[in-house]
């Protein structure tokens, strides 16, 4: 059983004592602040300035890769011509047989003379062009691009 203050108003723990300093039974001072001191800061509160500086960063960061990819997937259909072989989403892969604004036809076999209509913008990889041709350079740079 816990022992009560002899001072104590009907034996309440906490209530105020009698006693001239003004100390509750507890032995915190009479006013309510536990030691008197400020109240400890930190929590969220304190984290969220550098949360959002990071977020910041990350949006950054994901918008210019983002562009980046942007730039080298546009000017990889500027550069389409026909008898490239490339693939497109999906991977579909077959030869460019004609050149629209928004479409592309794939030859896919040429034995059975398949050919697909596709969007220009579904092609992914230019897989050998036919317009340029290949020097031993362009053949080292396309096999380190793909390691």
């Amino acid at each position: 059983m816990l022992a009560q203050d002899s001072g104590s108003s009907g034996g309440v723990l906490g209530a105020p004592s009698g006693s001239p300093s003004g100390e509750t039974a507890l032995g915190t001072p009479g006013d309510g602040t536990a030691g008197g001191g400020a109240p400890a800061g930190g929590g969220m509160g304190a984290l969220l300035p550098i949360m959002l500086v990071m977020m910041a960063g990350i949006l950054i960061m994901t918008s210019l890769s983002g562009r980046k990819e942007r730039k080298k997937h546009e000017s990889l259909l500027a550069s389409l011509g026909k008898k490239d072989k490339v693939r497109a989403a999906g991977g579909i892969i077959g030869t460019i047989i004609e050149l629209k604004n928004d479409e592309v036809l794939l030859e896919t076999d040429r034995a059975s003379n398949t050919r697909i209509r596709v969007a220009r913008s579904s092609i992914t990889t230019v897989i050998k062009s036919k317009s340029t041709p290949n020097s031993e350079e362009e053949t080292a740079e396309l096999a380190d691009s793909k390691a």
